[in-house]
């Protein structure tokens, strides 16, 4: 954030490319877990970082009607780089090239892709920063007096509740389909029918944003879901659960844009959006890593099925706080923050 406060936030993007292009790098002539370990994290903080700059980005230079489209646009294409790139380097982890290890060949090659890019980015980038924009310099750290606002806490309550329904749909569904005592070899089939089905959701739902609003969309994707959610723990039918699959996955990432939209409408006339951004990805970055504890906990003295049922009441929790929800609230935040 104080990057693109100081540098402008295409620059400060291509250096966060090149941070992650550089730990890729690094990790490819590590000798030891503990080094690789290490660079991959730097690769992981130049990850999330750079998301929530591109969001504040995006959404302070674009028009608030066409803001849905723009988000599910973004998301989306990072799933075409992610997915198949993702699946690919997989593949080729296993084998060994001249001696060298697959999997360190794989993060060479992303890394070199990286530094590659950050550089022409950086050589390209406009220079407009958020003084230029905003019109006077702010903090440069997120203040949690935000959340004194009770439509900055209503916007935060949905965002995390959707990611502790959500955000783990897809990572326990082979133990699902596995419990119910289908084949190994199908969990594949289901994968490819959830990674379709986000790809299709971020790019309805963005449109969708625009035409009846964030709130009414995440309002009725949440519910769909928690329905959604409690017939595949109860379906026994191989084809049903392949069709909730699809539809879950659509709905789940579908609703990513219009979690990034609804937390900006109390700012919609300020430009303090990398600041809400930088506290929603740090909330939900903590929940992502809790949540695989706890599930995983309670599968172990349960079942899988347990863990669903808790998403779908999670899930249908989430609409609580937008019923509430003021679609027309806005603060205003002062130079210091307040």
């Amino acid at each position: 954030m104080f990057l693109s406060r100081y540098l402008s936030p295409l620059k400060a993007i291509s250096l966060l490319i090149g941070v992650g292009g550089a730990g890729f790098v690094a990790a490819s002539f590590s000798s030891g877990f503990l080094f690789a370990g290490v660079s991959f994290t730097v690769v992981m903080f130049g990850y999330s970082v750079f998301h929530n700059i591109c969001f504040s980005y995006l959404t302070v230079h674009t028009e608030r009607k066409k803001l849905g489209r723009i988000l599910s646009d973004f998301t989306a294409v990072g799933d075409i780089g992610r997915i198949p790139f993702i699946a690919l380097a997989g593949y080729m982890s296993a084998f060994t090239f001249l001696n060298v290890s697959g999997w360190k060949l794989v993060s060479f090659l992303f890394g070199i892709t990286g530094i590659i890019s950050a550089v022409f980015l950086f050589v390209h980038a406009r220079d407009d920063t958020v003084e230029d924009r905003v019109g006077h310099a702010e903090s440069t750290m997120p203040s949690f007096k935000i959340l004194r606002d009770r439509s900055v806490v209503l916007s935060m309550a949905a965002s995390i509740l959707n990611a502790f329904g959500n955000e783990k749909i897809f990572t326990f569904l082979p133990m699902l389909i596995l419990f119910k005592g289908f084949s190994p070899e199908i969990v594949g089939t289901f994968a490819v029918g959830f990674t379709v089905g986000s790809f299709v959701g971020k790019m309805a739902c963005g449109r969708l944003l625009d035409m009846y609003g964030p709130k009414t969309v995440f309002i009725v994707a949440e519910s769909v879901v928690a329905i959604l959610l409690f017939f595949i723990v109860h379906s026994t039918s191989l084809p049903v659960i392949m069709v909730l699959a699809f539809f879950i996955g659509l709905l789940t990432k579908g609703t990513v844009p219009v979690i990034q939209a609804i937390i900006t409408v109390p700012f919609q006339d300020i430009g303090e959006y990398d600041k809400i951004f930088s506290i929603n990805s740090f909330v939900r970055g903590m929940i992502n890593i809790f949540t695989p504890l706890l599930f995983g906990f309670i599968a172990s003295i349960w079942n899988i099925n347990v863990v669903y049922i808790i998403m779908a009441a999670v899930s249908f929790l989430a609409v609580v706080p937008m019923l509430y929800f003021d679609m027309s609230s806005r603060i205003i935040i002062s130079e210091n923050g307040k």
